[in-house]
């Protein structure tokens, strides 16, 4: 149990992170290598969460600095009460592609879990963790953002609102029923005083880089860490996970797998998902977390994944930005940005302009 000193602790329960790796990728050194990145959150009513994070790793936290590396943005991508619900999502998944022939998606891996609990502080809601396994955070865990102790500011947008940064998700809204509509109002964010608002699917989430270290006596509470072992992980208990099933490096001691350790787990696997073309990455399905915004990925599509940058950029930047991005799993898209003319774009009308070019170039060439 939380013990509240000098905050109100909303919910509280188990708190999982997970990556996936890129496609095709045998061997992950680091964040360039990784897909997607999820967190899942167990409150006590025996619900799943399953959260993808834009950028693929947790907000910064600068003491006494503001930078726009502390703040990002998370998706509910799943609630469900069943934990065979979250395997199925994070088995490998193969699908088929126009353009590359049949791809293939490794199974997801843990990378950690702890305990958490949803505070109201002052006038705002924090997230608060503090990391149960590995005991100390390793490479994997500094990669992600992931430390042993820390909070964030969190709260939830309204989805009649366009926001920069959030625009992509437009064609994807959560079903609220009637209660929870009235709680926004005209207002662009609420915090999540109602911690049932995190249950809906499509749910956007803000967060935003609070405190590290001694979070608990910065909060007034007390989070029940727990001397967890390979035999007692709720990952296993909690979640169901198959020990056999992942590689427990990561898990255990913070280190990514090695190219063997990633062969072996790829040979052992005996279930693999089939996606459909509707259910492909870049198509409208979910697998990897995509929150597609249009049908097929098109030019049309790309001032949206670039909606919440900040100009001037180069073209490696606009590139860096898209592969962190949580349309990235949009091949097709990467290899636009990919296409882009190599020079600084000031502004969303540069980006046009040079697709334009790209566009004009491609017709006379078909025309030829």
């Amino acid at each position: 149990m939380i013990v509240a000193r000098t905050s109100q602790v909303l919910e509280e329960g188990d708190i999982f992170f997970f990556y996936r790796p890129r496609v095709g990728t045998e061997e992950v050194d680091d964040i360039e290598d990784i897909q997607r990145f999820y967190t899942i959150t167990t409150p006590e009513d025996g619900r799943y969460r399953l959260f993808i994070l834009g950028q693929k790793r947790l907000p910064e936290i600068v003491e006494g600095k503001s930078t726009s590396e502390e703040r990002n943005w998370a998706l509910n991508i799943l609630t469900t009460d069943n934990p065979e619900d979250i395997r199925k999502e994070f088995l490998p998944v193969e699908y088929e592609t126009e353009t590359r022939g049949r791809r293939r998606l490794a199974a997801t891996i843990p990378a950690g879990e702890g305990k958490y609990a949803i505070v109201k502080h002052d006038n705002h809601t924090e997230l608060a963790y503090v990391l149960e396994l590995p005991k100390v955070p390793g490479p994997i865990q500094k990669e992600f953002g992931i430390k042993k102790e820390a909070s964030y500011i969190i709260s939830v947008k309204n989805p009649n609102i366009e926001i920069p940064g959030f625009a992509v998700f437009e064609k994807r809204k959560p079903k609220y029923p009637a209660k929870i509509k009235e709680a926004f109002g005209d207002r662009r964010w609420i915090n999540v005083e109602n911690p049932d608002i995190l249950n809906y699917e499509n749910t956007q989430v803000l967060l935003i880089g609070a405190k590290q270290g001694n979070v608990e006596k910065e909060l007034g509470i007390e989070l029940n860490e727990e001397k967890e072992t390979e035999n007692t992980a709720e990952l296993f208990k909690e979640l169901k996970i198959r020990k056999e099933q992942v590689p427990l490096k990561p898990f255990l001691r913070g280190e990514f797998p090695s190219k063997r350790d990633a062969e072996q787990r790829a040979a052992a696997a005996t279930e693999v998902r089939t996606l459909s073309r509707e259910e492909a990455p870049g198509r409208g399905g979910k697998v990897g977390g995509q929150a597609a915004a249009t049908r097929a990925p098109s030019a049309a599509a790309l001032p949206k994944l670039l909606s919440g940058i900040d100009y001037p950029k180069t073209k490696q930047e606009l590139v860096q930005y898209a592969a962190q991005n949580i349309y990235s799993s949009q091949e097709e898209l990467l290899d636009l940005i990919r296409s882009l003319p190599n020079r600084t774009y000031r502004n969303a009308a540069d980006v046009a302009k040079a697709l334009g070019e790209i566009k004009q170039t491609r017709a006379k060439t078909a025309s030829a």
